[in-house]
């Protein structure tokens, strides 16, 4: 048999040795400390002397951090990117890029050689009515005429810097620029895509750089095969999750589906000229909403007909798929007074409001979504408001909202 165990005498005891503990821990200077210290902060602040986040242009590229360009095949990542550094050398703004000040970039890039991107850069200043020589001292093309790696596996493991890789960093080193550009991230390393631990160490190589120069670094990336939902989802990137994980901003780039075309009225086989670009993740500030470009061919005088990327947006009597979704919810929870009505009044219960709090202000746009509503399945029935009223409402196609008492239909 077991013994008997005095659970008072063992309470007792635990709680004298509880209070033998130390009831404080030693101080800081009795630690060792090896390698790299902890910044240990417990201090009151002044909010007024936080440093402001040293943003690039707001949203998009920070120094000191990596921003993850992410797209399919043709959708535009390239031509964004040229987009990208001729507004960030000139200081003017671009789509949502809007460059605190002129800055120095350096794009490195190993699919075009030097004339293509001369191509390009020179098809971007168009628009704008700039000559190239607005962009001298400003921009730094770098290009390779072999295999552009810049970082391969070390004998011992791990990973060190290629002769290319020696060279652009001279360069950083001497420019000094506010914004590196490195297209595609598949051609800059040896490493295996899908492995996360090897994929973590090139990402922490290149936030290290960032850090290092005070700049942001962009890494244009591909999206899997045959990834669906590109718009704004991250997720989409090819290879292992650690790219994504090191980025503070990732931002996807895809071709404007069908569905979006059909919303904004733009002819099927004109689709492949627009570009959608979301931002699917920011560490350091809100999302936005997705913005727009279009692709315009502009002619050289060699004669090369060149195409660049320009912001666009869509005709204000259009409605977008996103808007749709989320009225096609609103629809089916109803206004705080019951069904929403298909009258386009000022009425509190006018479907009107939840058009205008979506984004769809103009009359037109408002009959269009109206038109949309009706046209995919949603009804307009009678319904008994709480007064024991009649009144008219719309109700979505699986009949919602369910709390209302129909009269018609499948109600009473």
């Amino acid at each position: 048999m077991s013994e008997a165990v005095d659970i008072g005498a063992a309470v007792e005891s635990g709680f004298r040795k509880v209070e033998e503990r130390p009831t404080k821990a030693p101080p800081f200077e009795n630690i060792s400390v090896t390698g790299t210290p902890l910044l240990i902060d417990a201090d009151e602040w002044d909010e007024n002397d936080i440093a402001p986040r040293p943003w690039i242009a707001p949203g998009l590229l920070l120094r000191g951090a990596v921003t993850v360009v992410v797209g399919e095949p043709a959708a535009g990542k390239s031509m964004l990117m040229v987009g990208w550094a001729t507004s960030l050398v000139l200081g003017e703004r671009y789509g949502r890029l809007n460059p605190v000040q002129c800055c120095k970039v350096v794009t490195y890039n190993t699919e075009d050689d030097n004339d293509e991107q001369k191509r390009r850069f020179s098809a971007a200043l168009r628009p704008v009515g700039k000559q190239p020589s607005d962009l001298t001292n400003g921009l730094f093309r770098v290009s390779t005429e072999g295999i552009g790696t810049l970082l391969r596996t070390a004998e011992g493991g791990g990973i060190i810097a290629t002769p290319a890789m020696e060279q652009l960093q001279a360069l950083i080193e001497e420019q000094k620029p506010d914004v590196l550009i490195l297209d595609p991230l598949v051609e800059l390393h040896e490493m295996e895509e899908n492995d996360n631990t090897a994929i973590r160490a090139v990402m922490a190589y290149f936030r290290s750089l960032a850090i290092r120069y005070d700049m942001a670094v962009v890494l244009l990336h591909h999206t899997r095969k045959g990834s669906a939902g590109i718009a704004g989802n991250p997720d989409i990137a090819r290879g292992a999750s650690s790219i994504i994980g090191a980025a503070r901003v990732v931002v996807t780039v895809a071709v404007m589906t069908e569905q979006e075309a059909d919303s904004f009225s733009v002819p099927a086989d004109h689709r492949r000229y627009f570009s959608r670009v979301d931002t699917g993740k920011i560490n350091a500030a809100p999302t936005g909403r997705e913005e727009w470009f279009e692709r315009q061919a502009y002619e050289l005088p060699n004669g090369d007909s060149v195409a660049a990327m320009l912001p666009w947006a869509p005709p204000d009597d259009t409605v977008g798929l996103e808007q749709r979704v989320v009225i096609e919810a609103g629809i089916a929870k109803g206004s705080s007074e019951g069904p929403w009505s298909p009258k386009l009044s000022n009425d509190t219960r006018s479907v009107r409001r939840l058009f205008v709090e979506n984004g769809i202000t103009s009359q037109k746009a408002q009959r269009a979504a109206l038109d949309h509503l009706l046209a995919s399945g949603c009804t307009v029935e009678t319904f008994k408001r709480s007064n024991n009223a009649k009144a008219q409402g719309i109700r979505s196609h699986d009949g919602h909202p369910s709390s209302a008492k129909w009269l018609s239909g499948d109600g009473e």
